[in-house]
C-alpha cells in the first residue's frame, strides 16, 4: 500500500516557499484515471496518480519530492490538463524535468510540460478556474478506443432537454445537495461560470467550469443530467433540486469513466488565439484544447456546437479551500 511520505512542504493551503536553492516548478499532466484510485496519496489505496508522480520526481531527483495540484480527481476520472507544482535543487532545465520524469512515468500518466513558477506560487490556491467535461456515447458499439472515456446513454437520449436542464446551473449557487456530503451551508456555495451542452456525431458532452467544484458535484449533476435526456424526469428537476435541497430527487451518479478534468485557467494567463480557440499561456508555454498527449478524451475535437451558455454576471468571489477538487 502507499503510505503517506515525509517530503519537503506541508498541507498545500499553507505551504511555505521553496527554500532558498529550491526552484518552484510548475506542470500540466494528463493521465487516464481508469487504473487509478483518484489523485491524492491514500493509505489504503493501492496506486494514486501523485504516488507514482512522486516516485518518478524521486527517481529524477535522488531525493523525496512532494507533488500538489490544482485538483484531487476522484477514482476512475482522467485528466487533460491537471496543474501541479514541486520544488527541486539545483534548478533544472525543464525540458530535462519532463523526458526524465516521463522515462520513469507508467504509460498512463505524462508530464505534458514544466515551467519554473513564480515564488510562492500554489497551484490549488491561485487557480482561478477549472474545467471539466462529461462524455456520453449513445453509439450502438463504442469503438475500443472510446470505451474507458465515455458513458454509454440510450440512442434515443435528447441533448436538447439535457439543455434545458443544464440552463439551470450557472451562477453562484449551494451546491451541497449535489456533493458526497450533503449540508446546505455557505461550505457548499460554488460559482459555476458556464454549463455548455454539446453534440459531436453520436455523443453528448457536458463541459462545466467554475471557481472550483465540490466532491462528487459533476458526477451528480450529469447522472440527473442523463436521466432528464432519457425523458425519465423533467428538465426542471436540476432547478428542483437547487431549490429544494432534496437528495431524493437525484438520479444516480455518472460513473467515472466519462469525467474528465481539461485544464485549469489561472489569473492572466488565458487569452484568445487568433483563430477563436481559447488558449492558456502559463510561464512561456501554451496548453490548448487541441492537445491530446494520451487519449481522446477531450473537448478539443472539431464538431458542430449546439451549446447554450448562461454566464454568471457577478464578480469573482473568495474561494473556499475545503472540498475543493
Amino acid at each position: 500500500m502507499n503510505k503517506k511520505r515525509a517530503a519537503p512542504g506541508g498541507p498545500e493551503g499553507a505551504a511555505p516557499g521553496p527554500k532558498r536553492e529550491d526552484q518552484r516548478y510548475r506542470a500540466t499532466v494528463a493521465y487516464v484515471g481508469t487504473w487509478f484510485s483518484g489523485f491524492q496519496l491514500q493509505d489504503n489505496a493501492p496506486r494514486t496518480v501523485q504516488s507514482v508522480l512522486e516516485a518518478a520526481l524521486e527517481g529524477f531527483a535522488t531525493r523525496p519530492i512532494r507533488v500538489h495540484a490544482a485538483g484531487r480527481t476522484d477514482a476512475g476520472v482522467h485528466a487533460d490538463g491537471q496543474t501541479i507544482h514541486f520544488d527541486l535543487s539545483p534548478p533544472r532545465d525543464p525540458v530535462r524535468i519532463r523526458e526524465g520524469v516521463n522515462a520513469l512515468l507508467p504509460w498512463d500518466v505524462r508530464v505534458l510540460d514544466v515551467a519554473p513558477a513564480p515564488e510562492g506560487f500554489l497551484a490549488r490556491r491561485d487557480a482561478s478556474w477549472k474545467e471539466y467535461i462529461y462524455r456520453w456515447s449513445r453509439a450502438a458499439v463504442i469503438a475500443p478506443r472510446d470505451g474507458l472515456f465515455v458513458s454509454p446513454i440510450s440512442r434515443d437520449a435528447d441533448a436538447s432537454l439535457m439543455r434545458r436542464a443544464a440552463a439551470a446551473l450557472p451562477g453562484r449557487r449551494d451546491f451541497s445537495v449535489f456533493a458526497v456530503r450533503g449540508g446546505g451551508s455557505q461550505a457548499g456555495v460554488r460559482r459555476l461560470h458556464t454549463v455548455r451542452i454539446e453534440e459531436h456525431g453520436d455523443e453528448i458532452r457536458a463541459v462545466f467550469r467554475g471557481d472550483a467544484f465540490l466532491r462528487g458535484q459533476i458526477r451528480s449533476i450529469c447522472g440527473v443530467l442523463a436521466h432528464v435526456a432519457r425523458g425519465k424526469v423533467a428538465p426542471d428537476r436540476i432547478a428542483q433540486l437547487l431549490e429544494t435541497g432534496d437528495r431524493a430527487l437525484l438520479a444516480p451518479k455518472a460513473a467515472a469513466s466519462g469525467l474528465t478534468l481539461l485544464r485549469v485557467g489561472y489569473e492572466g494567463a488565458e487569452r484568445e488565439a487568433g483563430n477563436g480557440k481559447r488558449e492558456t499561456r502559463n510561464e512561456g508555454r501554451t496548453t490548448d484544447e487541441g492537445r491530446r498527449k494520451l487519449k481522446s478524451g477531450g473537448a478539443g475535437q472539431e464538431g458542430r456546437d449546439v451549446s447554450v451558455r448562461k454566464a454568471a454576471k457577478t464578480g469573482p468571489a473568495k474561494r473556499s479551500e475545503s472540498t475543493r477538487s
